[in-house]
């Protein structure tokens, strides 16, 4: 046999040798990289549920407590139609803290009222002529299914520099959680009274406050809406001979509320900015009491608050 016939005899022999050899690599190499991915892959679950983990640390809060804070500014300070505060500088911080157990929940707080205008005839010992006011409330509240809401509150109603007694309230509030967002309120005074009257009184109080969906805008719109009345002895006011009457009036107001949320890591709550104003029309009753000739009044509002 010729030299060149051997080497081609052994030609295939040597491909098939040579072809098995890196056949054999190849599939070595295939589960290199196949093992390879598995753990790129399982190193980026871990990620992220490192990341996942992270971030519900980060959540807002969602247990059993909640806490909110803010302060309001206003251009003027009427409660419930009653005049406390028309001139200067107006600011109203308030600090709240609630407890949810099930359909349950309890709440405690505090309102305030700081006003720039003193009151040099009413001050008490110690406390700054800027206190005009200063609530202590507390409530419970039940969730009466998916869309109704009952809750009982008692407020106490106080004037650090002396501006008025203490005044104690009961209310009872039912509220519906439906696009209109009704609600209605009624207080009774066990002592003293919100017009200064004589009498304790009791008070009604019927709203809305329908939301005005925005489509991809961050911000939310509303218009509150609320009719209110004397049910007994609320708006007392005293006529020309110094007797005095049982008010059986109200007032009734319109407005528009913007809220604007601010772009504050959720790990620190949630923060908001709300503007807001509000049209007042007072029944003769209230203007007498309030010693004022004009039936309407339009009060403009600035806030920040923080929800946790």
């Amino acid at each position: 046999m010729h030299m060149w016939t051997r080497h081609w005899l052994h030609l295939p022999l040597a491909m098939l040798v040579a072809l098995g050899i890196t056949g054999a690599a190849a599939e070595a190499e295939a589960e290199a990289t196949a093992a390879e991915a598995e753990a790129t892959e399982a190193e980026v679950e871990a990620t992220e549920a490192e990341a996942a983990a992270v971030q519900d640390d980060a959540a807002p809060n969602s247990g059993m407590l909640g806490f909110s804070a803010g302060v309001d500014f206003v251009s003027d300070y009427y409660f419930r139609g009653i005049i406390q505060e028309t001139g200067g500088f107006i600011a109203q911080p308030f600090l709240d803290a609630s407890m949810s157990l099930g359909p349950v929940s309890i709440t405690a707080g505090t309102w305030n009222s700081l006003h720039s205008v003193g009151d040099d005839g009413f001050v008490n010992e110690g406390a700054p002529q800027i206190y005009y006011e200063s609530d202590f409330y507390a409530g419970l509240g039940i969730a009466a299914g998916d869309m109704v809401g009952i809750d009982l509150t008692y407020t106490a109603y106080m004037s650090p520099r002396g501006s008025w007694g203490t005044t104690k309230e009961v209310a009872l509030g039912l509220s519906f959680d439906t696009f209109a967002a009704p609600y209605a309120t009624f207080a009774f005074e066990a002592a003293g009274g919100a017009d200064g009257g004589p009498n304790e009184g009791s008070y009604v109080e019927i709203g809305f406050e329908p939301g005005v969906p925005l489509e991809d805008a961050p911000v939310s719109l509303s218009f509150p809406v609320t009719f209110a009345a004397s049910m007994s002895n609320y708006f007392e006011y005293q006529n020309d001979m110094g007797v005095w009457s049982d008010g059986a009036g109200g007032f009734f107001s319109i407005g528009a509320s913007l809220g604007v949320p601010l772009p504050v890591p959720e790990e620190y709550g949630s923060w908001d900015l709300a503007v807001g104003v509000n049209a007042l029309m007072f029944s003769e009753s209230v203007k007498i009491l309030n010693g004022e000739d004009k039936g309407a009044k339009v009060i403009g509002l600035f806030g920040i608050s923080l929800g946790y």
